[in-house]
């Protein structure tokens, strides 16, 4: 028992960690109605900030052509000048992230600031690895770590110091929101923003003020913390996922529930570490990742909760999900566009044909937010997760048992969709960020759990693909082709990957029309008057679930089949995040916006084009984050929405000079313009 104890105050550390995220985000949802992803990403930033000033004295910025990489303020600063200048960083990060992103979209939907926060988080990890690269950081401490024992157990001080800190700004915290006309404008702001504006009360203000205080109070605790945990870019960004778990606890609402649950969850944590090195029969799978999911799950299902509502004035609506009438013409330019890609698969050098391959599977890969979030509205943050089931998927049917590739892919598809379906179960009882929530941490659950390990479906280290086989024909990335120059990737891959491709393409399209494509609609618009009207919103929900999963599964089986060796890296939540910027950057919510989405992802087209010019290199990440954020703010119909806007305007002024009177008076006969008879 003394054991356990001990365990469960080791884990007091991360413990702390995780409550001061969860205040945070407790803060900034009251505030501004926000469950802002990037909040561990913040104080992470802040971290490094910190780091670089007691280094070598310098304030690292985010990677801008021709700017500086840093501001270099002369020699090394003390313990105490670096945390008061990674502090002011932290206040002009927060405000910074409001002013210009958040502000913008106070009346945007749900999915247009999760997209943001998400982007917010992928930018800064992303700066982070560019500017310091993966290796982990010794961080000087600031508190002592000196060993104190109470009750027989001897830790270092600095972890009941940081358990403290917390504790001290929870209550500090509460008592500003209670006894405060400060505290009391939040409430206001929050219930009924309009209401608060004829009081006087300035909702921007209000959440620029509580944006700070928890950018502060994650960036002290993230680093003081640090010493202990040891400083890499994802370290305090993932602390978000167990963080959004204490902070739904709390209904993002109680300051204490959240800090208290946050620090229960880091000692739990520690609990479970102990059963994974004593106990024989306990698994050995790093349950202590799945805890944040197991908690999310439960809050979600048995209490049927889901976020507060805010008293905002209005809310946007979801990108248009546009799908245009099937004529001859149309029929036939689809038709030339698969007879160029066929060509193009087979004629163009192989880095080019390497390059459409990898576009490809974008393709797939993006068409599974397409069906899921584009047209059911639920937002999933793990779709790169069950890409990874179907790759393995993969080794597992195709390598061990000897299928070849049309069952294989069935296979593929079979099981990443039921992994889709339970993981869409809760979707029946929440939506919007709640899902969103839920999705992250499921993803990292399957990460951990599954994808990493040796079973049926994962691997902890390289495994290899079948080379797909349909009526005895070879079609791998090195099998014979009789034309093309010989070189690997094989057009012979290309090929059945495009066949793969085109129909997964015109399915979603023909799902648009379609029945449940219309009901898929209904429910993204208006839950409860799609339920009204007659739609089951809870098969259309785990009916859009499934078929995006599929997508995703036959979209990893491919990937499986081009790389031919793989590992879990290319499926972890860190790449199903990316997936999500490039998809919406593309137009999340069509077909023509998941290819845009396949030709920018990491190795597409466009990819292979401008690395002709420059090299993006370790900056791909940071690109898509910065990317997913700007279109967000500016234009959340995407590429795709912005290319149809300006292909529909051009079309519009052709007609109207085609039909203008000038036009129709010199085509006139001098007669009927005289107004005599022909």
């Amino acid at each position: 028992m003394l054991e356990v104890l001990r365990f469960a105050l080791l884990g007091l550390g991360t413990g702390a960690v995780i409550a001061s995220v969860a205040l945070g985000l407790t803060l900034t949802h009251r505030a501004s109605g926000v469950v802002n992803f990037g909040q561990g990403a913040m104080a992470s930033w802040a971290a490094y900030t910190y780091f670089s000033l007691t280094d070598d004295g310098s304030i690292p910025l985010l990677p801008i052509p021709f700017v500086p990489a840093s501001i270099d303020l002369g020699a090394p600063k003390s313990p105490v000048e670096a945390l008061a200048g990674a502090l002011v960083v932290a206040t002009g990060l927060a405000l910074a992230v409001y002013w210009l992103v958040f502000r913008p979209l106070r009346h945007a939907s749900s999915l247009a600031k999760i997209a943001a926060s998400v982007g917010i988080m992928i930018t800064l990890q992303a700066a982070l690895v560019v500017q310091f690269g993966f290796r982990e950081r010794p961080i000087e401490p600031l508190v002592p770590d000196d060993p104190v024992s109470y009750f027989g157990i001897t830790l270092g001080a600095d972890r009941y110091i940081l358990l403290g800190l917390v504790l001290v700004l929870t209550g500090a915290v509460s008592l500003l929101y209670a006894r405060t006309k400060f505290g009391i404008a939040t409430r206001a702001a929050a219930e009924d923003e309009r209401s608060a504006v004829l009081l006087g009360v300035s909702p921007s203000w209000v959440a620029s003020i509580n944006w700070v205080l928890a950018s502060v109070i994650s960036a002290t605790v993230g680093i003081l913390a640090s010493a202990i945990t040891g400083l890499t870019p994802s370290a305090l960004t993932l602390v978000v996922v167990p963080a959004l778990a204490a902070a739904l606890v709390a209904n993002f609402r109680s300051f204490w529930i959240a800090t208290l649950t946050g620090i229960l969850m880091g000692m739990a944590q520690g609990v479970i570490l102990l059963a994974e090195v004593r106990v024989e029969w306990w698994p050995k799978i790093g349950l202590g990742t799945a805890l944040p999911f197991a908690v999310i799950a439960a809050v979600m299902l048995l209490a049927g909760r889901s976020l507060p509502t805010r008293g905002a004035v209005e809310q946007g609506s979801l990108p248009d999900a546009y799908a245009p009438a099937i004529g001859k013409w149309r029929r036939y330019w689809y038709g030339a566009l698969v007879l160029l890609l066929v060509i193009a698969v087979v004629i163009l050098p192989f880095e080019y044909r390497a390059s459409l391959n990898f576009t490809m599977i974008g393709v797939l890969l993006a068409l599974s937010l397409v069906v899921v979030t584009g047209y059911v509205g639920q937002i999933s943050l793990l779709q790169m997760c069950l890409a990874g089931i179907g790759a393995f998927t993969v080794t597992t049917v195709g390598l061990g048992l000897g299928w070849p590739f049309i069952p294989t892919a069935v296979a593929a598809v079979v099981s990443a969709t039921l992994f889709g379906v339970l993981v869409g179960l809760p979707s029946l009882r929440t939506r919007g960020a709640s899902l969103a929530i839920l999705t992250l941490s499921a993803g990292v659950a399957l990460e951990t759990l599954v994808l990493t390990r040796n079973n049926w479906f994962g691997g902890d280290g390289p495994v290899e693909a079948p080379v797909p086989t349909v009526l005895g024909l070879s079609l791998g990335t090195d099998s014979p082709f009789p034309w093309g120059n010989g070189t690997i990737p094989s057009p012979a891959f290309g090929l059945l990957l495009a066949l793969v491709t085109c129909v997964a393409c015109f399915g979603v399209m023909r799902l648009r029309r379609t029945r449940l494509g219309s009901h898929m609609l209904a429910v993204r618009s208006n839950e409860r008057a799609a339920a009204a009207a007659g739609v089951n919103v809870a098969v259309v929900k785990l009916a859009g679930f499934g078929i995006g999963a599929g997508l995703a599964g036959i979209g990893g089986a491919m990937t499986a089949y081009n790389l031919g060796s793989f590992t879990a890296a290319p499926f972890g939540v860190t790449a199903s995040l990316i997936l999500l910027a490039v998809a919406y950057l593309g137009g999340i919510s069509t077909v023509g916006g998941a290819i845009w989405a396949g030709a920018i992802s990491a190795g597409g087209v466009i990819f292979v084009i401008q690395s002709e010019f420059y090299d993006a290199g370790q900056y791909t990440a940071y690109i898509a984050g910065l990317g997913l954020v700007l279109t967000a703010v500016l234009y959340p119909e995407g590429i795709d929405g912005a290319t149809r806007a300006l292909m529909m305007g051009i079309h519009a002024r052709l007609r109207r000079r085609l039909t203008s009177p000038g036009k129709n008076a010199l085509t006139e006969s001098p007669a009927s313009a005289s107004g005599g008879s022909p």
